[in-house]
């Protein structure tokens, strides 16, 4: 293990590096911006866990996302206070945790984790898992959930309890609580494990699926009875997000084959370095080894694939919603490689000249990230021009105000989203509020109102009522 901390150190170095032109900037994924607001709001008392609230113009009760996730981000606005950099940190350190448990799934399977670095370096090269690390995505948290099932299951086999059987349903709710029904995937490990390796009977493995399950879906018939609240935001999220979203009415992809495009871009990095060390196997004539985890390999190739098939009966679809999928796809590319890799590693001499310099090099690399990241302190990474417009109106507004907009600023999800988590300013198209924000391309100003301009900035002009 102690050879293995600076590769480690270095996957860790290669995430924080992708990360840090945004770890300390500002602009975020107009989701993530939604998703922190929402729970800076419920850490501030504004909204409650069953009636999340945005704003008091735009969801002031907020049905599209089940409420844990935002929750538990709550609390570490609760404990850090209200910087933006809260949800960043949250967001990265979700990303880490799934790693964290990545390398404890690789454990069980494999019975050492001095290889474990591995398959960490294939899943942070997937380009939208170091993207949702930055965005604040409900998926990070739904991750951890969905991995905690996986590894209570493997448990479970290894040892035989049962008590590791309703741990792992027990994650399948808070993950269905976290993002949604798409966290159920791991229902099928069992099946697959039975299918592929044996190690189960037909009998044993559909016996605990029908646990799993009921240890998922109990809870949440308990709380919709029990609580009328719970009750009536389900009744919500069911209609408004779940069966419209399947019925094609949101937003949606334009093919059901795109979430499948999105897979095969996020993973030519991992296949570009599985080739590599597939022709490194083929030269020194040991691919022989790939035999040796074939067959957990292509478990956790099918189920990542279970969490991702699915995703095509709804139109609604996004690169960014098979990220809880991608822990197991890097598990399953890295499982062929490990035996090699091992023999590698045992190799390796720690007094080394080499190692020394790599570990030199390990710790150089990641000090100069930090240095970097913090460098981009209070730059824009993203969507300027909204933001620059929220900075300059934020000096003239007070906090917790409403200015009147046109619909077409009303349905600017980044001036709302920015105008929201900034300063708790909430935009609204009700004329007559002290402050008025106008596309200066419209001239819309009601001519029974007196407004006078404030300042301009970019393509808005702040006006202020005359009293």
């Amino acid at each position: 293990m102690k050879k293995s901390i600076y590769f480690y150190l270095a996957v860790l170095t290669i995430f924080l590096g992708i990360c840090s032109p945004l770890l300390f900037a500002h602009g975020m994924f107009v989701d993530g911006v939604f998703y922190s607001t929402i729970a800076r709001n419920m850490a501030w008392g504004k909204g409650s866990f069953w009636s999340p609230q945005f704003s008091e113009t735009l969801f002031p009760a907020f049905h599209e996302q089940p409420p844990f996730a935002l929750w538990i981000e709550s609390i570490f606005f609760s404990i850090f206070g209200s910087s933006i950099f809260v949800e960043r940190f949250y967001s990265v350190f979700a990303i880490i945790l799934v790693g964290f448990l990545i390398v404890k799934i690789w454990k069980e399977i494999t019975s050492e984790t001095i290889t474990a670095w591995f398959p960490l370096l294939l899943f942070v090269s997937i380009p939208v898992i170091t993207w949702a690390a930055t965005n604040n995505m409900l998926e990070n948290t739904m991750s951890i959930f969905v991995c905690c099932s996986a590894l209570f299951y493997l448990r479970r086999i290894r040892r035989n309890k049962y008590f590791f059987l309703i741990l792992s349903g027990l994650s399948l709710f808070f993950g269905v609580f976290s993002k949604g029904i798409v966290a159920l995937f791991p229902w099928t490990l069992p099946l697959l494990i039975c299918i592929f390796s044996k190690k189960i009977s037909f009998k044993h493995a559909l016996q605990d699926t029908l646990i799993l399950m009921g240890c998922t879906i109990i809870p949440f018939v308990a709380i919709y009875f029990l609580s009328s609240q719970a009750k009536l935001f389900f009744d919500a999220y069911i209609q408004e997000q779940l069966l419209s979203s399947i019925a094609g009415n949101r937003e949606t992809a334009g093919t059901r084959f795109h979430i499948i495009t999105k897979l095969l871009e996020n993973l030519i990095p991992c296949i570009i370095l599985g080739l590599i060390i597939l022709i490194i196997l083929i030269i020194k004539k040991k691919t022989y080894l790939f035999k040796t985890y074939k067959n957990s390999s292509l478990i956790f190739l099918s189920l990542s694939l279970c969490g991702i098939l699915p995703i095509m009966l709804s139109a609604k679809q996004s690169g960014f919603y098979i990220v809880p999928a991608y822990p197991f796809m890097a598990i399953a590319l890295a499982l062929p490689f490990q035996p090699y890799l091992k023999i590698l590693m045992d190799k390796i001499q720690v007094h080394s000249k080499g190692f020394l310099i790599f570990k030199i090099m390990s710790f150089i690399l990641l000090i100069s990230v930090i240095f970097f990241s913090l460098s981009q302190y209070g730059k824009i990474a993203r969507n300027k021009k909204e933001l620059q417009t929220v900075f300059a109106c934020n000096k003239y507004i007070p906090e917790n105000s409403r200015i009147s907009v046109d619909f077409d600023e009303f349905t600017n999800w980044g001036l709302q989203s920015y105008f929201a988590r900034y300063q708790n300013i909430c935009l609204d198209t009700i004329k007559g509020h002290t402050y008025y924000l106008q596309n200066q391309n419209t001239d819309s100003v009601s001519s029974n109102e007196n407004y006078i301009p404030i300042i301009d900035v970019e393509n808005f002009m702040l006006l202020k009522k005359i009293q």
